[in-house]
């Protein structure tokens, strides 16, 4: 009696402790954008295409940027199979940053990893 007890006990704890493993999705997106030169006090806007290449639903849950001279928008936020979407990035250079820029745009999302980190660089001459 107490064997049958710890055994449904036990199978009890199991099927409890099972849950639904949510798939991953799979993002394909070039990492990496040079604008070139610039000068200070000048903009540039360059455009990331980001395409969902699993069978699942690619949900970017949030986007933030290294710093307040870039800012990223995205088109759409939940992204079909074999879809793609445009993550526009803007970037003012200004005095202060004179020289070699490489800022991070990282994407927040329902992949394995969960962030992806894309870079926007540059040079920019007074």
């Amino acid at each position: 009696m107490r064997n049958k007890i710890l055994s449904l006990m036990l199978g009890l704890v199991l099927l409890l402790s099972c849950k639904e493993v949510e798939e991953s999705a799979i993002i394909e997106v070039q990492k990496e954008i040079n604008f070139g030169t610039i000068h200070s006090n000048e903009s540039v806007s360059k455009v990331f295409k980001i395409k969902n290449i699993s069978t699942t639903n690619l949900i970017i849950k949030n986007i933030k940027t290294s710093c307040g001279c870039t800012v990223a928008k995205l088109s759409d936020s939940i992204i079909n199979p074999n879809d793609k979407v445009e993550l526009k990035v803007k970037f003012v250079a200004s005095k202060e940053k004179i020289g070699k820029i490489k800022n991070s745009i990282v994407v927040e999302s329902n992949t394995n990893p969960v962030f992806t980190v894309l870079y926007l660089k540059g040079n920019v001459v007074d």
